[in-house]
């Protein structure tokens, strides 16, 4: 297997450029400026884990990796408009090739809701103080 992708960045233009292709009128449109920051998990210090968050006007795109070698990394994505309340789950290989495991759908109003929730919730957790993360 080839080695395409080397970062969450990546992921982000693969999913973008994705659903532009499949959903060109509902897809997050092209050049936008996507925001980059880390979101930390709440638990024990030794187990933590992050994911990256891009952020662009309405858009949200989280994505978590797990702990792998590159070669062997799946990037778990999550894609939300906090207005109009579209919602995108996926997965990208290191490969390049995409899973959709949720195409492109608008979410009801308490749906919705309870992902910006869910979202906001995790974006709150402060990052592990030095020694964390099994440094």
């Amino acid at each position: 297997m080839e080695l395409k992708i080397k970062n969450t960045a990546q992921t982000v233009e693969i999913v973008v450029s994705h659903l532009q292709t499949r959903e060109p009128q509902k897809a997050p449109q092209p050049g936008l400026q996507w925001q980059e920051r880390t979101i930390y998990s709440a638990g024990p210090l030794d187990c933590a884990v992050s994911s990256k968050v891009f952020s662009a006007d309405d858009w949200t795109l989280e994505v978590f990796q797990g702990v792998a070698p590159l070669i062997n990394t799946v990037y778990q994505i999550t894609l939300f408009n906090t207005k109009s309340g579209l919602f995108w789950k996926g997965s990208v290989k290191a490969d390049g090739s995409l899973n959709e495991e949720t195409p492109l759908k608008e979410l009801s109003e308490e749906e919705g809701r309870q992902k910006s929730e869910d979202l906001n919730k995790r974006s709150q957790v402060p990052a592990p103080k030095p020694g964390g993360y099994g440094h």
